[in-house]
């Protein structure tokens, strides 16, 4: 009955080129030209390269997962705490009649403590010119040249997105 599959199924057909690079990598590699075996070297760094930077950001995208889900669910439960928080001290100054907690307000400044000349004039000097710090259109930090132009001319131009800027003095009383 053997013999009978034997003759059916030759074994030597089902071995493959793979037995040959498996037996002997050395030989099978060497078996070949020199630019062969450049070129097989180049692609096996390609390779490995291209996996190093698979598992590069594939490692990183599981560090930003986990940053933003852990981020997430702190704010979350700071959210839930601070919100009891409030419900039970409201429940308990509602419950004890006692007076509730009041925010601290900042108390006004009294008229005296400004009108002092050297206070005044320092004012003045603060909210002579107002320059913006960034630009409102593109966001972008205005350079010192712009205001160099801004305090010369009058008016300027934003480098980046070509926004007119004018100056303005401000009005002080």
């Amino acid at each position: 009955m053997n013999n009978y599959f034997d003759s059916i199924i030759d074994l030597g057909t089902l071995t493959t080129n793979w037995d040959i690079i498996w037996n002997d990598p050395i030989g099978w590699f060497l078996g070949f030209s020199l630019i062969v075996q450049i070129l097989i070297v180049i692609v096996l760094i390609a390779i490995a390269i291209t996996i190093l930077v698979l598992v590069y950001y594939i490692l990183k995208g599981v560090a930003y997962l986990l940053y933003y889900l852990f981020k997430g669910l702190y704010y979350l439960f700071k959210g839930i705490y601070m919100g009891l928080s409030k419900l039970f001290d409201r429940l308990y100054y509602g419950i004890s009649g006692k007076p509730g907690k009041k925010d601290q307000n900042i108390p006004p400044i009294s008229k005296e403590s400004i009108k002092s000349s050297e206070h005044i004039s320092h004012l003045k000097e603060i909210t002579e010119k107002k320059i913006p710090y960034y630009c409102t259109e593109c966001g972008q930090k205005i350079t010192e040249s712009l205001n160099t132009l801004l305090n010369e001319r009058g008016v300027a131009f934003c480098f980046f997105c070509g926004k007119e800027f004018t100056l303005k003095k401000a009005e002080t009383s």
